[in-house]
């Protein structure tokens, strides 16, 4: 019991000693892991969206309206329609005509009038909207549609998609890079913080040696002190994270709703996974302060 009265006091002691040093080291640590929690937040959002989006993808085979190519005629259409109805591949097949187009446009648009005003029926083309049963399959339905008469072009939407999810990971690898700099910079902080610590109580930790403690008891003060600084800042990133994610994926819900988004429950999960990254920082980097840095 007088053992851990010992380390409790010597790292409270460290950290009293350099108060700005462990409000930085802290805080270091809080950022890093907020922006690693950021990545890890990012990467699931985006395989929700995947999830749902993809199980809702659909193939648009767009009909000629005799701008583009000739005038698709009804039996045309209706030969189109069988075909789709028919064919293995497909799970469902909608029709939608210039009218429903439009309705559907003004609907997506409606926040824009000035471009719901210079767009009328006539101007969008009808089209089937084909759900397949596995979305991975639209070159065959490419193959079989795109030169079929009666039909201008044929688009997946997972093009559409794709950019977006690169985008999506572009930031994903930015925010974790940065975490990682970050984390980089917070070892170092941490590592300069306990040789500052070390130094400032050289001549306890001589004394120590002189009448036998072994070097891991000397070393285990400095560090609890840094793992004490590793889990406030944790506590604090997954506290912050806790706070700003649900509000803004509250605020894209407002503007954005025909996507699923993370709720509390995934900023909880990457809670413990946060604790133990700042736990394992701050031990390896008050480790190599001591073992290479300190002759203690």
């Amino acid at each position: 019991m007088a053992r851990y009265r010992y380390l409790a006091q010597e790292a409270v002691v460290g950290l009293r000693r350099n108060p700005l040093m462990t409000i930085a080291m802290v805080l270091t640590v809080a950022l890093s892991l907020v922006l690693l929690g950021a990545s890890l937040l990012l990467g699931s959002q985006v395989r929700l969206a995947a999830g749902d989006w993809y199980g809702k993808i659909e193939v648009s085979i767009f009909l000629c309206d005799g701008r583009q190519c000739e005038a698709i005629s009804p039996e045309q259409r209706e030969d189109i329609r069988a075909k789709l109805t028919e064919d293995p591949l497909v799970a469902e097949v909608f029709y939608e005509s210039k009218t429903e187009a439009y309705e559907r446009f003004k609907e997506q648009f409606s926040d824009q009038p000035e471009l719901v005003a210079s767009v009328g029926p006539e101007d969008l083309p009808e089209s089937f909207r084909v759900k397949l049963h596995d979305p991975e399959q639209f070159a065959a339905i490419y193959d079989r549609f795109s030169a079929y008469p009666g039909v201008e072009e044929v688009v997946d939407q997972r093009e559409f998609l794709k950019q977006f999810f690169a985008v999506t990971d572009k930031m994903k690898v930015a925010s974790f890079a940065t975490a990682l700099v970050l984390l980089v910079i917070s070892s170092l902080l941490i590592t300069n913080t306990i040789v500052i610590s070390a130094h400032a109580r050289r001549e306890q930790t001589g004394i120590m040696k002189l009448v036998g403690a072994s070097n891991w008891y000397i070393r285990l003060p400095f560090v609890v002190e840094a793992i004490f600084a590793g889990v406030v800042g944790a506590l604090l990133s997954w506290l912050l994270l806790l706070v700003a994610v649900p509000a803004f994926v509250r605020g894209l819900a407002a503007y954005i709703q025909f996507m699923p988004f993370i709720g509390v429950g995934e900023v909880v999960g990457y809670g413990p996974l946060l604790l133990l990254a700042g736990v394992v920082i701050a031990t390896v980097s008050s480790l190599i302060a001591l073992q290479f840095y300190l002759d203690v």
